[in-house]
């Protein structure tokens, strides 16, 4: 998905709260939980930042081990990925009257990217975090993902059935 949809999908469920001209997303809620999830352009960014700030060397045996070549600029351009997705919802909310929750809504897509390092081997968090390693990690990114769901959810705005104009069923 993506942070730009995320952000956009937000800014229709809302006008159409506030103005029943305006026609809300013809998806479910569950879209905007799922793009704000999968924060796409910078899990992209992230992908392509990885293949230039690491190598992958292979032992005697043939295991292979990711090793960082760059770690200060994989160590920054976490924290610039973070930074992006933020602008990234923002950008999809521009001259759009915003409300407290937008606060909250704008740093889910920030938060995902941090869960989607920490359940992954070899990503920038490994720069940040090089500590925290194995089964807490992903265990606290998955955590982190379950509560991230739940929120998207939640603050997504009403329910656009209830928005939707009755149909009257005509039978032949």
């Amino acid at each position: 998905m993506s942070t730009l949809v995320y952000g956009s999908l937000t800014t229709r469920r809302v006008a159409a709260m506030k103005d029943t001209s305006v026609s809300p997303p013809d998806v479910s809620s569950y879209v905007d939980m799922v793009a704000a999830l999968v924060p796409a352009e910078v899990l992209a960014l992230h992908g392509v930042i990885l293949a230039l700030t690491t190598s992958v060397q292979q032992d005697q045996t043939g295991s292979a081990t990711t090793l960082i070549t760059e770690p200060n600029v994989l160590y920054w351009s976490f924290f610039g990925l973070l930074g992006l997705s933020v602008v990234l919802y923002a950008a999809a909310r521009l001259r759009k009257k915003k409300d407290w929750l937008d606060l909250i809504r704008g740093l889910i897509p920030p938060c995902a990217f941090v869960a989607w390092t920490m359940v992954q081997r070899a990503t920038a968090f490994d720069a940040v975090r090089p500590e925290l390693r194995g089964v807490p990690r992903t265990v606290i990114g998955l955590f982190a993902a379950v509560v991230l769901a739940t929120l998207a959810k939640l603050l997504a705005p009403k329910d656009d059935r209830d928005k939707r104009p009755k149909v009257a069923k005509s039978h032949p």
